[in-house]
């Protein structure tokens, strides 16, 4: 996967979003170490703006750093999954409080990438799903003038989206499957009802939660 042709300044920040998005997507399994040679062939860099990706990620919880070993995909434990959505509750919750109503525009594309989604699970696209998926909910974050909440959000959201890979894309009806759905997000957003809104995006991160929690104790994480 090409990255860029140059170490500029950008190349860092473009490989720790490319990294993020294959961690989260369980191509880079967690405990996996993080060879810099091998990190800089895969997206066409130097070993340094590799370096830096992997010390921003390292920064972020996704990437542990041994200065004896190297860099590690930071392992999943239900320790870190509680804690994580435990913030995640607080602070989405606040972040809901303070979005602006979509206009007729923003909620034809929140209804279009709904519906997007929906195909996307039904094909098993797990990929293109996951990327949507994220782009979905930064959508609704960004309705909220408070960006350093809106940025700490998804720090968080990608934390615990990256378990996500433990759990099956549900391709077919189930409750799995409602706890992903988006129509209900954007009814509430179209009625501007806040506490449906607010109530529905927690019924949806607790039921994601809740399958995180049990998988990881299933496997004694």
């Amino acid at each position: 996967m090409k990255a860029a042709q140059a170490d500029g300044s950008g190349v860092p920040s473009h490989i720790a979003a490319q990294v993020r998005a294959l961690v989260a997507r369980g191509i880079l399994a967690p405990g996996m170490r993080l060879g810099q040679t091998e990190l800089a062939e895969r997206f066409q860099a130097s070993r340094v703006p590799v370096r830096e990706a992997l010390k921003l990620l390292s920064s972020e919880g996704i990437v542990e750093h041994d200065p004896n070993r190297g860099f590690f995909v930071t392992p999943l434990s239900r320790d870190e999954a509680e804690q994580l959505f435990v913030m995640r509750h607080l602070i989405e919750d606040e972040l809901l409080t303070s979005v602006a109503w979509p206009d007729e525009a923003q909620l034809k594309e929140l209804d279009e990438r709904a519906h997007e989604l929906e195909g996307l699970l039904d094909a098993g696209n797990r990929t293109e799903w996951w990327e949507q998926h994220r782009e979905f909910h930064r959508m609704i974050f960004n309705l909220s003038p408070r960006k350093i909440i809106v940025r700490e959000a998804m720090r968080l959201w990608m934390l615990t989206d990256r378990y996500r890979v433990l759990l099956p894309l549900p391709r077919r009806v189930s409750e799995e499957r409602d706890i992903v759905n988006k129509h209900s997000l954007v009814a509430a957003l179209a009625e501007q009802n806040r506490p449906k809104l607010i109530n529905e995006r927690r019924a949806r991160r607790q039921g994601f939660e809740r399958l995180v929690i049990e998988m990881l104790a299933s496997r004694d994480l």
